[in-house]
C-alpha cells in the first residue's frame, strides 16, 4: 500500500455526509455540474484521490494540461485524505454514485472488483493504450482475466532517516545491509537518551513494517494463490513483540500521541521528522518529496532492518496506487482518455513525476529523467536497490478478507500498545478475525 495518511478505524466507520464540501475541495465544475453529465456542451467526468497537499496540486497541474488537450471534456475533481477517501468512496459506491475515474489501491480495491463496481479497462482499449505497462506492474489488478486499474508507478516502504537529526544527537546513521530489528530499537534510544531533545522513531502504527517481517521468516500474509493465511501465529507474535520493545524502550512517541496523530488524518508534512522533532519513520518512499518538502531538509532512504541473514528477502516493489473507472460510469471514453493520459503522457509525469510512484511506461520515466530532484533521484536508487536484492513476489491478498485485514492490524495493534492484549493473544485473534472473513 502506498498512502498519504492512513486509516484510523475509528473515524474510518464513522459515517459521512455526501455533500461535495464535507468529503473535500472540488474544483473546475465543483458540485455545480448537472446530472446529465454535461457543462455547457462539455462532457463532464468526476475524478477522486486521496494524497499530500503535494500530491493534490500536482494533479490539478495535470488535470488542466488534460483539458487544454481534451477542450470538450472537463474533470470534477475532489480529494481529500486517505480516512474521508474510502469513506466518501464506500458511501458513493452503495448508492451507485462512484466517481468516473478514482484512485485505488490493495488490498481494498478487491471487493469494489469483486462486487463489480470497477470497469474491465480491456472494454477500452481501443482508448486506453496499456501496451508500454509491464505485465508484471499490472498483475494485482488483473483478475480473472479482466484488467481493473492501470499503475500509478511502483513504489517500496522504507526508513527515512534525518542526517540533521542523528547528528544533532551524535549517533551514527545504521548500515541498512547490516542492521537488525534489534538494531533499530537501540539506534532510536541512543537518539531519545541524547541531549537532542528529539524522539529516535515515529510509532510505526500501520502495517507496512509487517510484511517486510513476515517474508524475512520466509511468510507472507497470504498463499500465492490468495485462498488462505500464509503467517503462523508465532511471526506474528514476534512482530509485536518487537513493537512493545520499541514501546518501552523510550526511543518512540508515547501510544497515545501516536493514535491522536493517526486519528486527526495528519499526513506526511505533520509527521515529527517533518517537523524536526523525529529522526526516523517508516513510510511509502514515494512520499520523500513531500516529506523533504514539509522539512525543508534531505533525508535518506534505508532498507528496513533485518535483511541481512533473513529466510527470504523481505524488501519488495510494486504499484502502490492505481487508477480505476466506475463500471456505470456514463462516460467510458472520456474516462479512459484521462486514464490514458494520466499513465502514458510524458508531460503529465514531468508534473507528477515520483509522487505515486516510478512511472512504470519506460518512455514517460525516460522523458522525466533529466528533470528528476535530489529525492527523486534518491527514491529511484532506493528501488533499484531493493530490486537488486532479486525479491519475490508478493502474493495477492485474499478478495474477501484482503480489504478487513488493515482494519483488524489497526485495532489489534493498538491493543498491544495498551497492553489490553499481548502479543501472543493479538497474533491469534488476529488469525481467528481474517478467518472469518475468508
Amino acid at each position: 500500500m502506498n498512502h498519504s495518511s492512513r486509516p484510523s478505524r475509528r473515524s474510518r466507520l464513522r459515517a459521512v455526509g455526501m455533500t461535495c464540501s464535507v468529503f473535500a475541495l472540488v474544483l473546475s465544475a465543483g458540485c455545480a455540474a448537472d446530472s446529465s453529465g454535461n457543462d455547457g456542451g462539455k462532457t463532464v467526468i468526476r475524478f477522486n484521490w486521496w494524497g499530500s497537499d503535494v500530491r493534490h496540486e500536482q494533479t490539478k497541474q495535470m488535470i488542466a494540461l488534460f483539458e487544454k488537450e481534451h477542450p470538450d471534456v472537463t474533470v470534477q475533481v475532489e480529494y481529500s485524505n486517505w480516512d474521508d477517501y474510502w469513506k466518501k468512496l464506500s458511501t458513493s459506491a452503495a448508492a451507485g454514485d462512484m466517481p468516473d475515474v478514482l484512485q485505488i489501491t490493495d488490498p481494498f480495491m478487491y471487493s469494489y472488483i469483486d462486487n463489480g463496481q470497477l470497469m474491465d479497462l480491456k472494454k477500452v482499449k481501443d482508448v486506453l493504450n496499456t501496451d508500454k505497462l509491464p505485465p508484471n506492474s499490472m498483475s494485482m489488478t488483473t483478475v480473472k482475466g479482466g484488467l481493473y486499474g492501470v499503475p500509478a508507478g511502483d513504489s517500496a516502504f522504507g526508513v527515512a532517516v534525518d542526517p540533521a537529526a542523528f547528528e544533532k544527537a551524535g549517533v551514527p546513521i545504521p548500515d541498512d545491509t547490516k542492521w537488525s530489528w534489534d538494531d533499530y530499537v537501540k539506534t532510536a534510544t541512543a537518539i531519545a537518551e541524547s541531549k537532542s531533545k528529539l524522539v529516535g522513531s515515529v510509532m510505526p502504527l500501520y502495517p507496512n513494517m509487517v510484511g517486510p517481517w513476515l517474508r524475512q521468516h520466509g511468510e507472507d500474509y497470504w498463499t500465492e494463490d490468495g485462498s488462505e493465511i500464509g503467517f503462523t501465529e508465532k511471526t506474528m507474535a514476534g512482530y509485536w513483540e518487537w513493537v512493545v520493545k520499541l514501546r518501552d524502550s523510550g526511543g518512540t512517541t508515547s501510544p497515545e500521541a501516536a493514535i491522536e496523530a493517526l486519528a486527526s488524518g495528519a499526513g506526511i508534512e505533520q509527521n515529527l521528522v517533518a517537523q524536526h522533532k523525529a529522526a526516523m519513520t517508516e513510510m511509502s518512499v514515494t512520499q520523500l518529496g513531500a516529506l523533504e518538502t514539509a522539512s525543508e531538509r534531505e533525508t535518506k532512504l534505508l532498507l528496513f532492518p533485518g535483511e541481512d541473514g533473513a529466510a527470504q528477502v523481505g524488501a519488495y516493489t510494486k504499484p502502490g496506487v492505481f487508477y480505476g473507472a466506475s463500471a456505470r460510469t456514463e462516460h467510458p471514453k472520456e474516462a479512459a482518455q484521462l486514464l490514458d493520459f494520466l499513465v502514458n503522457s510524458p508531460e503529465a509525469g514531468k508534473i507528477g513525476k515520483f509522487d505515486r510512484g516510478v512511472p512504470v511506461n519506460p518512455d514517460v520515466l525516460k522523458a522525466i529523467t533529466p528533470e528528476l530532484s535530489p529525492a527523486e533521484k534518491r527514491i529511484a536508487d532506493y528501488l533499484a536497490r531493493a530490486n537488486a536484492l532479486k525479491p519475490t513476489a508478493v502474493h495477492l491478498p485474499n478478495a474477501k478478507a484482503g480489504p478487513a485485514v488493515p482494519e483488524i492490524f489497526q485495532r489489534l495493534n493498538e491493543d498491544v500498545l495498551f497492553d489490553r492484549l499481548s502479543p501472543k493473544a493479538a497474533a491469534k485473534k488476529f488469525i481467528s478475525e481474517i478467518k472469518s472473513q475468508l
